[in-house]
């Protein structure tokens, strides 16, 4: 996979004098449309900029940059020039990068009293699909160089990934839930139908004071979805239809039957 190098540019660097008082974690899946919100966080200017530090690929590029050799002290480094003038600091996290910390109780360490921002979407196929077809071309995101030109239909892939993506979401819920963290769930739809208002709401979830924040009305990347993802949908679904569905147990579907004719 080919960096996106974009990330490392010094121009989305802050004043090296801040430090964090705020930390916003985006507690993410692959291609649930984080890399829109974070874009769109940055643009106001009041948000740091979240982005996937702790990827091991980005993770490794990064402790080059700022010769440093563990996590800790690379993110000490990174507060200091990606923290907003007003004293936040920003990271999306996918679920596998909190092993890059070791354990959650560590993620906490790192960014004690975070905000957390479970980001999903509705359509998970979709999401599932966006991952196969993203896995095949090497293109995260875009700016990114393609490794290959051409995407081959796998409905073993995309099954797989779906699974994965299921079970990441529901992995970040218990483990917020579990540990008592402080968080918000916003569904990509309407992130993107309404940036504003989701800017807002996690100002006000985080207590920061935006009123002459200039917020962009829609968002800042481009979409990468294609004709070949709805394609891979319906031939997906069609397929799916043909499997033989699931029956109860003939006791389960008698109870059922004899309740519903008493009705």
């Amino acid at each position: 996979m080919h960096l996106y190098n974009d990330q490392f540019s010094k121009e989305h660097n802050f004043n090296e004098n801040n430090s964090p008082n705020k930390v916003l974690i985006i507690c993410s899946t692959q291609r649930c449309g984080s890399h829109m919100l974070g874009h769109a966080l940055f643009e106001t200017k009041d948000f740091g900029f979240p982005l996937e530090y702790a990827n091991a690929v980005n993770l490794e590029e990064w402790k080059k940059r700022l010769k440093t050799s563990s996590i800790g002290e690379t993110i000490s480094k990174l507060k200091k020039i990606r923290t907003s003038n007003n004293s936040v600091f920003s990271i999306k996290l996918h679920y596998q990068h909190i092993e890059q910390f070791g354990t959650f109780e560590q993620v906490q360490k790192v960014f004690p009293n975070a905000y957390y921002v479970i980001l999903s979407r509705k359509e998970l196929l979709k999401q599932a699909i966006s991952l196969v077809i993203a896995d095949q071309t090497g293109v995260w995101i875009n700016g990114q160089e393609q490794t290959s030109s051409t995407v081959t239909y796998d409905s073993k892939e995309i099954d797989r990934q779906l699974r994965v993506v299921i079970k990441e979401n529901a992995s970040w819920r218990y483990t917020l839930a579990l540990t008592g963290s402080n968080y918000i769930e916003m569904n990509f739809d309407d992130v993107k139908i309404n940036m504003p208002q989701s800017i807002k709401k996690i100002a006000d979830f985080m207590g920061l004071n935006i009123t002459k924040t200039i917020i962009p009305e829609s968002p800042t990347t481009k979409k990468q979805s294609s004709a070949i993802n709805k394609e891979w949908e319906s031939r997906f679904l069609n397929e799916k239809h043909l499997v033989t569905p699931l029956h109860h147990p003939k006791s389960f579907s008698s109870k059922v039957l004899s309740k519903i004719k008493t009705r």
